[in-house]
């Protein structure tokens, strides 16, 4: 709405103010954009390729377990899922890291094993008491399972047994 005061003088025009704004500002965002975009997009690639390459890992591992070293007592409810789909990796974590979770916590028993891996053993032991908690009450340890992955990221973490220790012996 015009004032009486905008009659005699008019308000000037802002575009030649949002052009010096554009023609200052624009080579300081290309500087930063140049900076800072591949870094990130390195950053971003990088953890996509580390996750898919741990993914196809775990892959060719659940499928070995459940092929070459099944043991129906120990891995019956991995290899049900294992063997039912595509991607176990994707579609069995959960079975997965319950799985893991009692390989890594009977191996964290081992005083050799247990004293250079302190620090995972104790987050081992610690989740292993609580979902054998959740399940003597009947409840699904969804979330506490799920830790597992935090636990493997630690640095002293040691990985999974080899399939020749998994294999049954045979008879």
């Amino acid at each position: 709405m015009p004032m009486l005061a905008d009659l005699d003088h008019p308000p000037r025009s802002r575009w030649r103010d949002l052009l010096v704004g554009v023609l200052c500002g624009l080579p300081v965002v290309a500087l930063l954009a140049w900076l800072l975009l591949p870094s990130l997009m390195a950053s971003v690639l990088g953890s996509a390729g580390d996750y898919d390459q741990r993914l196809r890992a775990e892959d060719a591992y659940m499928q070995a377990v459940c092929s070459e070293a099944l043991d129906l007592e120990r891995d019956e409810q991995l290899c049900e899922c294992v063997l039912a789909v595509e991607y176990p990796a994707l579609d069995c974590r959960q079975p997965f890291l319950r799985w893991s979770l009692d390989r890594h916590h009977a191996r964290c028993a081992e005083p050799e094993v247990r004293k250079p891996s302190l620090t995972f053993c104790s987050c081992i032991d610690t989740l292993a008491e609580r979902v054998a908690t959740a399940e003597a009450a009947g409840e699904q340890p969804k979330a506490e399972i799920q830790r597992v992955g935090k636990c493997i990221e630690l640095p002293d973490a040691f990985p999974l047994p080899e399939l020749s220790a998994l294999a049954p012996a045979t008879k």
